[in-house]
């Protein structure tokens, strides 16, 4: 493109983290939206002083607006309406989380995407850590061997206050969100690392209901335990959103003949071979601190935010328009890991019981979904298809009242 790609952020309290890394990553932003003045205001006055940006405070107007792509931070569960809506108003789109929250939407963006010809993203930024980086490396190195078992766990336990301050609202989505929805940030570096994409789902959840106190949860669960099969017979293991001490997030690597992790303690790649296969010019062992590939753009990551994941993953995005190619976390890898989230939900609700992941580039696959609408976050009616807990468990009024008094006392930015 010989002028820069033109974005449009819609919801600016997320969004306006992210405002700068488009910026860094040689894009312009043209237009904002959100519904509260505050927010835009903020937005304005961080980024756009002495500038030009067209604000607006609904969705319908603003998509109708003079921009390129649209970046999606809004709530968790409306991500796929509108998307779809911004690609058949002519604009690609890059989703800040989960692309679908029904199998039903994960059909319809793959077939929008493809009758418009618009570029969809995932805005999945964990694979691009520099040391989930690094792991990818050394495994398409070839020195490892053939995968049998990877590893992704995302833990990230709240105390009742950060909990209300991120779902502020009895019926905002983080209260619904069952403990396997919430799956890239531990599936998606594991499936970028290696190329192995799931086709088989197993979970089982571990309800321990103290851990919602205080709050509007909906859910006992702590966490949720998910097994893959992937397309090249390895299994991996991965836990989206733990409720459980420490936080943090890990990723290991297990192959034939050696195995990469993350250390849990200080973020370091701990290689290591088994002693009969070390390669020429390795170690057995070797404890390291990962370098970004690329020294220039690394500098830029690490002024922004999530370990410069932001940066990464919105840099991919702007320059696959500007080359006009497909991103990595295209429509059909963001379904996928979408997939495993709703099916791995159905395993622990139906006794653990397997299911086969689809494949939405395939029409067939896509038949046996396309009207399937199973959800567990309340319609306007505040009515659900399936529960989000995996045994029974609802807020008490001591809970909500304890969660509506931190409401009251802060201004809560739209998470």
């Amino acid at each position: 493109m010989e002028r820069k790609v033109r974005i449009g952020v819609f919801g600016l309290g997320r969004g306006c983290d992210l405002i700068g890394c488009f910026i860094n990553a040689g894009a312009e932003v043209t237009a904002i939206c959100d519904y509260r003045p505050a927010a835009v205001a903020r937005a304005v006055e961080k980024y756009f002083k002495g500038k030009k940006v067209e604000t607006f405070d609904n969705f319908d107007d603003f998509i109708d607006a003079d921009f390129d792509a649209v970046l999606l931070t809004d709530y968790f569960c409306t991500h796929a309406a509108n998307a779809v809506k911004a690609m058949r108003h002519g604009k690609h789109v890059i989703s800040e989380t989960i692309s679908n929250v029904t199998m039903a939407q994960g059909v319809e963006l793959c077939r929008v995407k493809e009758e418009t010809g618009k570029t969809y993203a995932l805005l999945e930024n964990y694979p691009y850590f520099k040391t989930n980086l690094e792991m990818k490396r050394l495994y398409e190195e070839g020195t490892m061997g053939s995968l049998v078992y990877a590893e992704g766990e995302y833990a990230h336990p709240m105390s009742k206050e950060e909990q209300n301050s991120l779902a502020p609202g009895e019926r905002h989505w983080r209260n619904w969100t069952p403990r396997t929805y919430y799956i890239t940030h531990a599936l998606a570096p594991l499936m970028q690392m290696t190329g192995a994409t799931p086709v088989k789902v197993t979970a089982m959840a571990s309800f321990q209901p103290e851990t919602a106190k205080g709050t509007a949860l909906h859910s006992g669960d702590a966490a949720a335990i998910i097994m893959c099969q992937t397309d090249t017979n390895a299994v991996f293991r991965v836990i989206g959103w733990a409720n459980y001490a420490p936080h943090g997030n890990w990723y290991r690597l297990c192959c034939t003949k050696g195995g990469v992790e993350v250390n849990h303690e200080n973020m370091n790649i701990m290689l290591s071979y088994n002693h009969w296969c070390v390669p020429e010019g390795k170690q057995a062992s070797n404890i390291y601190t990962a370098e970004w590939p690329d020294k220039k753009l690394g500098d830029i990551a690490d002024n922004s935010g999530h370990g410069g994941g932001d940066f990464m993953v919105i840099y991919d995005f702007v320059k696959a328009l500007e080359e006009n190619r497909e991103p990595y976390w295209n429509v059909y890898r963001a379904t996928t890991a979408a997939s495993v989230a709703i099916l791995a939900w159905r395993s622990v609700l139906n006794g653990n019981m397997a299911y086969d992941v689809p494949d939405f580039r395939n029409e067939e696959d896509r038949k046996k979904y396309e009207f399937d609408n199973i959800t567990p976050f309340p319609d306007e009616n505040g009515k659900v298809s399936v529960p989000c807990s995996s045994k029974p468990y609802s807020p008490s009024e001591d809970d909500l009242n304890t969660a509506r008094e931190m409401w009251k006392s802060k201004d809560f930015l739209l998470r």
